[in-house]
């Protein structure tokens, strides 16, 4: 039976999850059934800095919040994404250069403590967002804590978080996570961990951190798969697979796909198609005084 608790240190955790999503580069972002686009699209919009803005994008992957960040920032403001999955930073310069962004960078960066590496000092960034990325920090309070320091003073945070999903998923995908090894957190579990449960216990964390103005807005976003095994092999590239499933052992990965494609035979519509809806908060929240 899975282990719903995370590693046994935060460190093992943080190089556990970073070693999938490093593995997952090459195929992560690209068969157009993602949703990392949308939601950088709206988290942006959410955060609502203007021109000259100085952005810092923790966990920025492929650049999917970068981008339209650099682009609000332009002419005069600058981006920097910071990702420990190297891999993903080669693409995030790529998509960059490919748009004429050339007031984005990125390097390798701690996105939970990204004080301490690279290092910037207090009062660096007019704004921070973090898309996707701080369900899969192993101590989510102190990256708040982090970023606060890094504001500027009446500056921004904004972050991007999954919210649910579509109730009739949650067998498909308790049905994978029965299969991962003790020792290794379940998806599903962990992703809905405390602040994860809800938005009010989500904004109490961002408030006890010491912020402001905490607001929270969801949207969502309905994913079309062409059949199971379109599902399957985009989900090998995104934070299931890297966090958990990817360590199931061959002989099981097998019987928990097949379980899973039979819970999905009723979910199927017209040609086959699968809809997976998931539901995601954007909160944003203010460093400053009341």
């Amino acid at each position: 039976m899975a282990n719903d608790i995370p590693l046994a240190s935060p460190q093992a955790m943080k190089t556990h999850v970073v070693e999938g999503f490093a593995a997952a580069a090459d195929s992560y972002d690209v068969d157009g059934t993602e949703f990392f686009g949308q939601v950088g699209a709206w988290l942006v919009q959410a955060a609502g800095f203007a021109a000259g803005a100085w952005v810092l994008d923790v966990g920025c992957g492929k650049g999917a919040v970068s981008l339209p960040a650099a682009r609000a920032a332009w002419p005069d403001g600058h981006v920097t994404g910071i990702d420990l999955a190297a891999p993903m930073l080669s693409y995030a310069r790529d998509r960059a250069r490919g748009v004429g962004l050339s007031n984005a960078n990125f390097r390798e960066g701690d996105a939970e403590d990204p004080g301490a590496w690279p290092g910037w000092p207090p009062n660096s960034f007019d704004v921070v967002l973090a898309a996707n990325v701080i369900q899969f920090l192993p101590r989510p309070a102190r990256a708040a804590r982090n970023w606060l320091g890094l504001l500027t003073p009446d500056g921004t945070l904004g972050v991007a978080w999954t919210l649910g999903q579509d109730p009739r998923w949650a067998a498909v995908i308790g049905a994978i996570d029965a299969h991962v090894p003790d020792g290794v957190p379940a998806f599903g579990a962990f992703m809905r961990r405390p602040p994860f449960t809800d938005v009010g216990a989500f904004e109490a964390m961002l408030a006890q951190a010491g912020y402001l103005k905490v607001t929270t807005v969801t949207h969502q976003i309905s994913i079309s798969y062409n059949g199971p095994e379109q599902w399957w092999a985009t989900y090998q590239t995104q934070g299931p697979w890297a966090l958990s499933w990817r360590h199931i052992p061959a002989d099981r990965l097998t019987a928990a796909k097949w379980q899973a494609f039979e819970l999905l035979e009723p979910l199927r519509a017209t040609g086959g198609f699968l809809t997976r809806t998931l539901t995601f908060a954007i909160t944003t929240a203010r460093k400053g005084t009341a």
